[in-house]
């Protein structure tokens, strides 16, 4: 969990990550293919999609 800088909330935080070469054609063709702008808009939306789908089977398992 992240804390508030000087008593006010982030409105957006910076990640890095490391991408092997192949996984990062992966999310440019994801991201051209699905008209997204951007490579950042990409990960935003398929992190979303993969929560999504976590919270679906981990609904299924219960």
């Amino acid at each position: 969990m992240s804390r508030p800088v000087s008593g006010k909330e982030k409105k957006s935080f910076r990640l890095n990550m490391l991408l092997e070469p192949n996984e990062l054609d992966e999310l440019d063709d994801f991201r051209y293919s699905a008209r997204i702008p951007s490579r950042s808009e990409a990960i935003r939306v398929l992190m979303r999609l993969g929560m999504e789908a976590f919270a679906a089977r981990t609904e299924k398992q219960k």
